[in-house]
């Protein structure tokens, strides 16, 4: 185990039934727990989920003499739910309970013994801020394919060229800290990830940000404008009309400060959305003179008010013969 990644390794089965196992793994395992989704070939595995019909070959039987960790078989054949007495999930799945309990019985405790065999290390980060220096380099199309990952685990592959990004099936609607990172994508980081659908690089860059709080700090202040490029695509029902409010205020170029104020919305609010697209590298800061947004909104007014006047006068002259 990594620090809090539990490090899993699934083999011998089929890449639709592998994300569905990944799912259902990551909603029973503690939440405290990241999870690395790693190669058989790789030294750290913490738990093997494995083909049953590859169970008994030299290669596996050697993995689990070297390590004693817990292994999972799965089968499509007909079995009991008692995982604990057989070690075998049968598919279609369907035990979520029986899952739990093995998981706690087998996989915690053997972590935990794990934990108390291992020297204490003390760990120094060499990890650069996230800032915009860091965000530009990550995003150069020479980088080709990227592994992003946090402290719990992979988050996606992404494509600097062709701006697509491939998820952890477990971590579609999710949310990333300051533990935010990269590396060169290798062969094997391959599996951590699902490559059934493609999304788009930027709008889920924006998504990711946009829920993680921690990074309202690349914001500008409240006194700076901001202009963006393109409105940016909720994945989740959560705050769209918010986000679509905000995003109709900068696609014109806005002061932050005014748009908090004339949406009555905190400023923290604000500055989340505007970070968000400054990582997902959507717009820019703009002078006050670029900035548009209640300048066409008093000229509107004041045509409104013009023609008002313009009416109540025309009124007073035909009742008074003028």
């Amino acid at each position: 185990m990594n620090g809090h990644c539990i490090n899993i390794a699934i083999s011998g089965i089929s890449l639709k039934v592998s994300d569905e196992l990944k799912i259902e793994l990551r909603k029973t395992i503690p939440h405290e727990f990241g999870i690395n989704w790693i190669n058989i070939a790789d030294p750290n595995i913490d738990l093997l989920l494995i083909n049953e019909n590859f169970f008994d070959t030299e290669g596996i039987q050697r993995i689990l003499e070297q390590k004693q960790l817990p292994c999972l078989k799965v089968s499509k054949g007909q079995g009991s739910s008692h995982l604990e007495e057989h070690n075998t999930l049968f598919l279609p799945f369907q035990h979520s309970d029986a899952l739990k309990n093995w998981i706690h019985l087998r996989l915690i405790s053997y972590l935990s013994d794990q934990r108390l065999q291992q020297p204490k290390v003390e760990v120094v980060s060499t990890h650069n801020a996230i800032n915009q220096k860091f965000l530009t380099e990550m995003l150069n199309p020479e980088n080709a394919r990227l592994h992003l990952f946090d402290d719990h685990g992979t988050l996606a592959i992404i494509d600097t060229r062709s701006q697509i990004a491939w998820l952890e099936p477990t971590r579609t609607h999710t949310q990333t800290n300051h533990s935010f990172n990269y590396e060169f994508a290798t062969t094997s980081d391959f599996t951590k990830v699902s490559r059934k659908v493609e999304y788009n690089l930027q709008d889920w860059l924006w998504n990711l940000f946009w829920h993680s709080e921690a990074f309202q700090c690349l914001a500008p202040s409240e006194t700076e404008y901001y202009k963006i490029d393109y409105w940016p695509q909720p994945t989740q029902h959560t705050n769209r009309k918010t986000i679509l409010q905000l995003s109709a205020c900068f696609i014109q170029g806005a002061q932050l400060g005014q748009v908090a104020t004339q949406l009555k919305l905190p400023i923290q609010t604000v500055q989340q959305f505007i970070s968000a697209c400054i990582i997902s590298s959507n717009g820019d800061i703009v002078s006050a003179s670029e900035s548009h947004y209640l300048k066409t909104e008093t000229a509107e007014q004041t045509t409104e008010q013009h023609g008002f006047l313009n009416k109540f006068f025309g009124k007073i002259r035909r009742r008074f013969g003028l």
